[in-house]
């Protein structure tokens, strides 16, 4: 019976770590083929099939930040960026803190509707926000590319924070409002330092939503010094002969900036997901 029971946990740990490496593999070889490719000239792409080159070099990181084009979307991309995360936060606290704090009819159905936008792909509000867009005289803004990617995440953001302010105890604020606090008062002295995990995962949400969306970009503008570092990314397959070392090194100086911040950021990322979830 022993030996039955010590087989059974030898198969399933066997079988999770079979499991842990096959998704290692599956999320990181893409990366390290981008890496190497990178690393190589444009003659060795072909002629070294090998991972790692035989004499790796800089070059492709040296073309790609000389790009002219490079250095314009990677300002776009970090302002509006920047920006979406702003806009995210300063329009999804006060209304998830209403939602959490105030008893009206239908709040529950309303807060169940706010998810709806987010089950409808970009490609289905394209024409729509265009339209929108070229009626207030929006189009090729960085402004409006702030305000339609801060209103994709809003409504994930109102329910992550919805959960966290839930969570914290109402007495906390009763006895701050005795003591003569307001309402905003309470929300930015007592409230918000306790929901500091929810205001991190959402800072890096938006900025990651604002990043990495290329189709909004390609509608919503119409002149490269308004455009992002995926469109960017976009135009270098448009040179003629590929160049997969300078695009690969594009690709990678693209995603390295949000690897760095969710490696700082990792532990509030996991904690805001998890315990907004759950509450």
């Amino acid at each position: 019976m022993v030996a039955v029971l010590t087989m059974r946990r030898m198969t399933s740990r066997l079988g999770l770590w079979l499991g842990v490496i096959a998704l290692l593999a599956w999320l990181l070889l893409p990366l390290l083929i981008t890496v190497s490719t990178s690393l190589k000239t444009r003659g060795d792409v072909f002629a070294n099939p090998d991972l790692w080159p035989d004499q790796p070099t800089l070059d492709a990181y040296w073309r790609v930040l000389e790009r002219p084009g490079f250095q314009t979307a990677l300002w776009n991309s970090t302002l509006i960026g920047f920006g979406t995360c702003a806009l995210t936060l300063v329009l999804a606290v006060p209304s998830a803190y209403a939602f959490a704090r105030f008893r009206f009819r239908g709040r529950h159905l309303l807060l169940l509707l706010m998810l709806l936008p987010r089950l409808v792909p970009s490609v289905g509000i394209m024409l729509p926000l265009y339209q929108l867009a070229a009626a207030a005289g929006m189009i090729d803004k960085r402004l409006t590319l702030v305000i339609v990617y801060s209103g994709m995440l809003l409504p994930l953001a109102v329910w992550l924070m919805v959960g966290f302010f839930q969570a914290i105890p109402q007495e906390i604020e009763e006895a701050a409002s005795v003591d003569g606090a307001s309402m905003w008062q309470r929300l930015r002295l007592i409230v918000l330092p306790l929901t500091i995990p929810a205001l991190v995962t959402i800072a890096v949400l938006a900025f990651r939503e604002a990043w990495n969306e290329f189709q909004l970009v390609l509608v919503l503008t119409t002149s490269a010094d308004k455009r992002t570092l995926p469109y960017e990314l976009y135009a270098t397959q448009g040179l003629g002969l590929s160049d997969l070392p300078m695009e690969s090194a594009f690709a990678i100086l693209t995603i390295l900036p949000l690897i760095l911040v969710y490696i700082r950021l990792e532990r509030y990322v996991v904690q805001g997901i998890v315990s907004g979830a759950v509450k």
